[in-house]
C-alpha cells in the first residue's frame, strides 16, 4: 500500500495561458520540473499526474511514462473525483495536493506538512501563513476526499479539492503549521497562470537550473529575488483569479 501519494493536477488545455504544462523551461518542461520536484521528496511513496480524460492529455501521459510515475485520466471539470481516483490507483492513504502551475513548490515545507498531517492523522493539513503564490501545498486523507464526494455535488467543491475544508472546519481534522520564515508574508508570483508569470519562472531557471544538481532551493531563489527587484516584480500586475467571485 503507498502511504502517501503526490497527486499532480495537470492538463493541456489553460484558459489563460494554452499548453502552458507544455512549455519548456531550461532542462525540461513545466510538469516535468514538477514531476522531478516531487521525486527528490523522501516521504513521498508514489506519484500520480491526474490529467482530464481526453486524447488532447496525450502528451501529458508520455511525460509520465518516460518519468516514470503513474497517470490517471478523469472528469476535468471533478477535480475532486481526478485526486480520489488518483488515490485509489496507488492504493494511498493520503494525498499530497500538487498544482500542475507550481514548479517551485517548497519543499522543506511539503516535508513539515507530510510529518504533521502523518503524526496527528489529520484530514486536512495546510500552511497558517501567507506565502509566495505557487510555493505552497497540502496534504489530505483520501477517506476523507471521499466523504467530501458523497456529501456534495456542488461544483464549487467539486473543481476546488480542498476548499470543502476550509468551508466546514467543525466537520474533519485539521491541522496547520506556520510556514519557514523565508516564505512568511512573502508578496510574490511563482505561479505560472500567463506570459509574464512564465518569462519570471524562465528567468528563475536560467539562473538557478544545472543538471547536475538537486532541486531549485526556493530559499536562495528568493533571497536572489529580493536583490532583483524589477525582476520580482515582473509579473505583480497580474490578477489572480477569484473563483469564488466567478
Amino acid at each position: 500500500m503507498s502511504h502517501i501519494a503526490a497527486v499532480i493536477q495537470a492538463r493541456v488545455g489553460s484558459t489563460r495561458l494554452p499548453g502552458k504544462a507544455l512549455r519548456c523551461l531550461p532542462g525540461g518542461t513545466l510538469t516535468e520540473h514538477i514531476i522531478k520536484r516531487m521525486q527528490a521528496v523522501k516521504e513521498i511513496d508514489r506519484i500520480v499526474l491526474a490529467v482530464p480524460s481526453g486524447q488532447e492529455e496525450k502528451p501529458l501521459r508520455e511525460i509520465a511514462g518516460r518519468q516514470g510515475i503513474d497517470c490517471v485520466q478523469g472528469p476535468e471539470e471533478d477535480v475532486l473525483k481526478r485526486f480520489i481516483l488518483a488515490g485509489d490507483e496507488v492504493n494511498a492513504v493520503h494525498i499530497v495536493r500538487v498544482c500542475g502551475d507550481n514548479p517551485l513548490v517548497d519543499l522543506p515545507l511539503m516535508r513539515r506538512l507530510i510529518q504533521k498531517h502523518a503524526t496527528n492523522n489529520a484530514d486536512f493539513t495546510s500552511c497558517s501563513d501567507p506565502i509566495p503564490l505557487g510555493s505552497g501545498s497540502e496534504v489530505v486523507k483520501l477517506d476523507a476526499l471521499k466523504e467530501i464526494a458523497l456529501k456534495t455535488a456542488d461544483p464549487v467543491y467539486r473543481e476546488h479539492v480542498t476548499t470543502y475544508f476550509q468551508d466546514h472546519p467543525d466537520t474533519f481534522r485539521l491541522e496547520k503549521i506556520q510556514a519557514p520564515a523565508y516564505l512568511k508574508n512573502k508578496n510574490m508570483r511563482l505561479t505560472v497562470d500567463t506570459e509574464k508569470d512564465f518569462y519570471l519562472l524562465d528567468q528563475i531557471y536560467r539562473k538557478f537550473y544545472f543538471p547536475s544538481q538537486s532541486p531549485l532551493d526556493l530559499e536562495e531563489i528568493l533571497q536572489f529575488l529580493a536583490n532583483q527587484p524589477h525582476l520580482s516584480a515582473h509579473n505583480s500586475d497580474v490578477e489572480q483569479k477569484n473563483w469564488r467571485l466567478d
